[in-house]
């Protein structure tokens, strides 16, 4: 039988800050900055079409690596 584990790779801002303490400002900050768009976090749309209004996620272990990195 296969297992299955969910790692919490990508999550959303409300978790990420939840995770990190970053607020809401200093995510945007960091999304404008030093976060590489398709790295660590991407913009996803309801229809799957390209957007800047899309939810965007996060990958949580990709922006702790840049993190330990620095």
């Amino acid at each position: 039988m296969v297992q299955i584990i969910f790692h919490e790779e990508w999550v959303v801002q409300n978790k990420l800050t939840e995770k990190t303490g970053l607020s809401a400002r200093q995510i945007k900050a960091c999304r404008l900055g030093s976060w590489i768009e398709g790295v660590h976090f991407k913009r996803l749309s309801p229809s799957g079409l390209k957007t800047l209004r899309g939810v965007v996620w996060y990958n949580y272990p990709k922006i702790n690596q840049l993190v330990q990195d620095s």
